[in-house]
């Protein structure tokens, strides 16, 4: 089963995803399916009539190899694709690993990645996001133990698992210092890991109490494993999933924008979110919409 840890998950390697896959949305052929012409376009992408997007297909539910065909699919790819047929071009999903996503997009290699990258004020220095999917991170733990944390102060003193290369990490100290340490209760005992995973198996072999990860992630995992995790307390404070495009290009981030609330609009953008089991992940898509 891949790995997985949250968008801002872990960096880690991707194997045989040198040579990227392709799948083709086709254009639509009628006008009302289309709400872009070629001059909302950049005029590369335009003349092409193909939109190159990076992904990192190991993160379900959102986007992953299928078991049987080896074809990328999840929410992100529904989303994608109908996002392609709004714009009237075609979709090419290039594969990379999630550490080359930024750099193909800056470098140009992918008009645009989507892929579970949270829209962060640190990021927005070199990209642009077009925001689309309201994230959060959740507490979870074994099924047997989840009687145990009914309250945020039932996570004080705990040994708590996650991906310090996440903005759960920095989430878990904040809520420390807000339940915990620093308010005059035992400290959260923080058991920093290189991802999702790894968070997982340390649950698993006793060495942590409780654990952190993205709420989508979690739902694929409990479903894949049945009464063995479960989730807990009430959902962090989270980053949203943002559409990566190159910094300044205007041109793809508005006609990017401009079709994600059109598939708002024509309730597109709910139903495969919805039929993803992510209510709870529905906003409205804004630009560079994360702040101080």
């Amino acid at each position: 089963m891949p790995d997985i840890s949250c968008a801002r998950r872990a960096l880690r390697p991707v194997p045989a995803l040198a040579v990227g896959t392709v799948l083709l949305t086709s254009a639509c052929g009628g006008t009302s399916a289309s709400t872009s012409s070629d001059s909302d376009l950049p005029a590369a992408v335009a003349q092409s009539g193909t939109l190159r997007v990076g992904m990192s297909p190991d993160f379900p539910p959102m986007e992953y190899l299928d078991e049987k065909t080896q074809s990328v699919v999840g929410v992100d790819v529904k989303l994608v694709n109908a996002l392609g047929r709004k714009l009237g071009v075609k979709v090419k999903i290039v594969q990379q690993s999630f550490d080359q996503l930024l750099n193909s997009v800056q470098t140009g290699r992918v008009d645009i990645v989507m892929s579970g990258l949270s829209d962060t004020v640190e990021r927005q220095k070199t990209v642009d996001f077009v925001d689309y999917f309201a994230s959060e991170g959740r507490f979870y733990t074994l099924q047997s133990d989840a009687g145990k944390f009914t309250k945020p102060a039932d996570v004080c003193g705990k040994t708590l698992a996650v991906s310090k290369k996440t903005d759960y990490y920095e989430q878990v100290q904040k809520y420390d210092k807000q339940h915990c340490a620093g308010a005059g209760k035992s400290a959260v005992k923080l058991l920093p890991t290189d991802s999702g995973s790894a968070a997982r198996l340390q649950l698993e072999q006793g060495r942590a109490d409780v654990a952190v990860q993205g709420a989508e992630n979690l739902a694929y995992f409990e479903k894949q494993d049945a009464g063995k995790y479960e989730s807990v307390l009430g959902p962090l404070k989270s980053t949203p999933f943002g559409i990566v495009v190159k910094k300044g290009d205007s041109k793809m981030s508005g006609a990017i924008l401009k079709a994600m609330k059109a598939l708002v609009k024509d309730g597109t953008y709910k139903k495969i979110l919805t039929g993803g089991g992510m209510d709870y992940a529905v906003t409205t898509p804004v630009l560079n919409g994360t702040k101080d």
